[in-house]
């Protein structure tokens, strides 16, 4: 069995009563106390945690609450109204943000549960950004926020979802609701397995409340490590447990790589770049309270690859929903509310109204059938015959496709600047524009930045500058690859004009923004000239032709111009990213090499304080958004939002260790005076 037959999530089946309550005819049992919902969750979950007491004297900026079965979210929404209380109420308390984890199997789908929370108008402002924001069923960690809260929602089986997290040595949750059906009904949720993972996630003195008092759980979760006692039940319940953890030692077995936070004294940190990932970086920072200098080798914001005037915005799929496949779809999800969220504040140019994946050949048909058959959500992705792809479209295709109903296009360009306004707008941001950087060097606690004219101070350090990464000492080995790409402005013409969404074909083609089309991308590997080529028009032209064959809308299109913009793609040859903190490439040669046979391969500690985001390719609109939010949780000791695999797939030192393990030597260090 695939991969991905085994991600595979299905919706909730939901009977509805004449009174419009939500029964599970898979679990027979309802979703909550209909008359009494809100007073029994918080007697049961908050008082049971004793939260509001511990929110008053925690000296924490943010606190972790984890739950077993979501189900209408009714949980969540009460545990956000009552923390938003909270912090009215303490304006000066360093506790600011509450993530909330919840684990699902059966998700309801959006219009269930819209239908669900209708009956609970005091939790309204709660209730329309969930609805707005909820996820479709993707397997993984699902990132939703709220006004100084965050809802990781992690659609599947909680066994094991929950090993997937990264949990460091010191745990992650302050307490925990079991909650779910009952145990007689849903016993999976509430046996010996489960309850050894939850206590490994917890941190020392973690607590949990159930509504259940059945024996058997409480024997269960005694011998995880907690100390159960009961508790008055709600209204005719007699009794139920809480619970407290004392987490024995500081010990993990999960990759140490995503356990090394900013070590730091204050909230202050240097990014160096300009684009994309800069300035997600800037914005996830800023809202955790950060002091961000940006330096930019760039006379203007959103240039290179992240200065073309439309781009694509949709995912990476293939046909087993492996691990990059849940990365970028999951991170389409976040971006598309992301961008929309962007958009409020500062407007900028996008339309998400779909985009067409065409069968332009026989490699891509092929490629694009295996998709179809992966039984991905058709609301993310389905497919549409010849007919109804000239239907979308509004323009004779002729062509089969994969439909992205959720996919568009948007103006690069502009959301760059859009991110960093917001930023300003929201904190502390220093932008020093044409500040190219030479080198780096630690000294003390803090990295020494070294500018042509000057240097300047910092103790935190992240690298979002794409393929500049390589000019630096620390970062030499790393194995990206520049690509290229020239992007033809093109005007509309009497039928191109009619264009309503993006076409994707061995090139990608826009609707119109501002009277102006755009026709890419040519993929030059290795280059990184980035004047004009005339040439590059004609391929871009050509390879339109080509997917496209006979069409005489295509022949009147004009590309005897200078129209373009060129960039510079920093890859990856396996098409993930590298996020995170920079491994010490002396150290892993050093630890690894030279070693007798059955010497263990392993990591080596990496650079303190040094931290980086590249290595995006084509994808960075996708992806950018929930990596800033990934590195910026990790730098802030916080929750992650992606799996174990996920992250493992994108650290620092993967292909030095997969060398190292195939019995290779790695390649001697750059000669530099860095």
């Amino acid at each position: 069995m695939s991969e991905g037959k085994n991600t595979l999530i299905k919706h909730a089946q939901i009977h509805w009563s004449d009174q419009q309550e939500p029964f599970s005819p898979h679990f027979d049992d309802v979703y909550f106390n209909t008359d009494q919902g809100i007073d029994e969750s918080t007697y049961v979950f908050l008082q049971g945690n004793d939260l509001i007491s511990r929110w008053e004297i925690s000296t924490q900026s943010h606190f972790c609450i984890a739950e077993t079965g979501f189900g209408s979210g009714l949980n969540f929404l009460i545990s956000c109204l009552y923390f938003q209380t909270f912090l009215d109420k303490n304006p000066k308390s360093p506790l600011k943000h509450l993530f909330f984890s919840s684990f699902e199997k059966y998700p309801l789908s959006k219009s269930d549960l819209t239908k669900a929370l209708q009956r609970w108008p005091t939790l309204s402002d709660f209730i329309q950004p969930l609805i707005k924001q909820y996820p479709l069923a993707l397997s993984g960690c699902h990132r939703i926020h709220f006004k100084n809260i965050t809802l990781d929602l992690w659609l599947g089986d909680v066994k094991s979802q929950l090993p997937t997290l990264c949990i460091a040595p010191s745990g992650l949750f302050d307490c925990w609701y079991l909650d779910g059906f009952s145990p007689l009904k849903n016993p999976d949720m509430w046996d010996s397995e489960l309850f050894h993972l939850i206590a490994n996630s917890c941190k020392d003195k973690a607590t949990l409340a159930t509504f259940t008092a059945a024996g058997f759980v409480r024997r269960s979760l005694q011998d995880a490590g907690f100390i159960m006692r009961k508790r008055k039940g709600y209204g005719k319940k007699r009794e139920m447990l809480i619970g407290e953890y004392q987490r024995p030692s500081l010990t993990s077995n999960q990759h140490p790589a995503w356990h090394v936070n900013a070590q730091i004294d204050k909230k202050e940190v240097a990014i160096v770049g300009g684009g994309i990932s800069s300035a997600c970086l800037t914005l996830a920072l800023v809202r955790r309270g950060y002091h961000v200098t940006l330096y930019c080798q760039d006379e203007t914001l959103g240039c290179g690859a992240s200065g073309n005037a439309q781009g694509a915005l949709y995912p990476l799929l293939n046909h087993s929903h492996n691990s990059l496949s849940q990365l970028f779809s999951n991170a389409f999800l976040y971006a598309r509310n992301y961008v929309e969220n962007i958009h409020k504040n500062n407007p900028i140019d996008h339309d998400f109204n779909g985009l067409l994946q065409l069968y332009y050949d026989k490699q891509a048909s092929t490629k694009l059938e295996k998709i179809r058959n992966a039984n991905l959500p058709e609301e993310l992705v389905h497919y549409v015959d010849a007919k109804k792809t000239n239907n979308i479209a509004a323009l004779k295709i002729d062509q089969d496709a994969l439909f992205y109903p959720l996919g568009g296009w948007l103006s690069p360009k502009q959301l760059v600047n859009a991110i960093f306004k917001q930023a300003c707008s929201q904190g502390n941001v220093t932008i020093k524009l044409q500040h190219k950087l030479q080198s780096f060097t630690k000294k003390d606690n803090s990295w020494q930045l070294h500018f042509t004219h000057k240097t300047t101070s910092h103790p935190l350090l992240i690298l979002a500058c794409a393929m500049q990464t390589l000019d630096f000492k620390q970062c030499f080995a790393l194995p990206f690859s520049a690509a290229r790409g020239q992007v033809t402005h093109i005007d509309p013409t009497e039928k191109l004009k009619n264009l309503r969404v993006t076409l994707c074909h061995a090139g990608y083609l826009t609707p119109a923004n501002g009277q102006k089309h755009c026709m890419g991308a040519t993929f030059k590997r290795h280059q990184n000239n980035v004047n004009f080529m005339a040439s590059e028009q004609q391929e871009n032209k050509k390879k339109l032709e080509k997917s496209l064959r006979q069409k005489s809308w295509i022949k009147a299109i004009n590309i005897d111009h200078k129209e373009a913009h060129v960039g510079i793609r920093c890859t990856t040859r396996d098409h993930f990213p590298y996020v995170g903190s920079i491994a010490n490439y002396s150290l892993t040669r050093e630890l690894n090499e030279n070693k007798a046979q059955d010497h263990k391969i392993k990591s080596a500690k990496p650079h303190e304080n040094l931290f980086i985001l590249s290595g995006l390719g084509s994808r960075g609109l996708v992806s950018a958004p929930i990596l800033s939010e990934l590195l910026a949780s990790q730098i802030n000791a916080e929750p992650l939002p992606l799996s174990l695999k996920i992250l493992e797939s994108m650290q620092i030192d993967r292909q030095w260790l997969s060398y190292l393990r195939k019995g290779k030597k790695l390649k001697n260090e750059q000669k530099t005076n860095n």
